[in-house]
């Protein structure tokens, strides 16, 4: 049952996104079972974790029992080690690209409503996000006031 539920999904998920501006011509149906397949995995493994993994995602990588607890997932889920691994991997890439565009629209919210970080979104490209020269000079206008050197002392 939960199979012809996750079909479903994928289902109207393909619709949707044939439906983006764009997109129409650009995804195919062997992208679709890709995600498909990676979406099951994902799954699986989600449902292999207790409720404690679950609600703090952390023990999976920062704890001293983060190897034992992946092999468990790994296992329960019919995946191997390095599946886990990856999936672990995704997640945290995923929540720091979350949290830098939290942090942009809050910043672009400020200045001007968030019209411009909003559109660069849409547009798919970085826009005012990720933009490392602008990270460095903003950080060394701040640098103002803290005497000399910028050594360790």
């Amino acid at each position: 049952m939960k199979q012809s539920r996750l079909v479903s999904k994928m289902g109207n998920f393909a619709g949707v996104a044939k439906m983006i501006p764009g997109m129409a011509g650009k995804i195919d149906d062997k992208m679709l079972r890709t995600a498909e397949d990676r979406l099951k995995k994902s799954e699986a493994m989600i449902t292999s974790m207790t409720k404690k993994e679950k609600s703090n995602p952390d023990l999976l990588i920062t704890d001293r029992t983060a190897r034992s607890r992946l092999e468990r997932i790994a296992k329960g889920s019919g995946n191997e080690f390095q599946d886990a691994m990856g999936f672990v991997g995704e997640f945290q890439k995923m929540k720091t690209m979350m949290s830098r565009m939290q942090k942009q629209m809050n910043g672009e919210a400020m200045e001007d409503g968030g019209e411009d970080a909003a559109k660069a979104i849409m547009a798919g490209g970085q826009g005012a996000m990720g933009n490392r020269q602008q990270r460095r000079m903003a950080k060394k206008n701040k640098k103002t006031g803290r005497g000399g050197g910028g050594g360790f002392g």
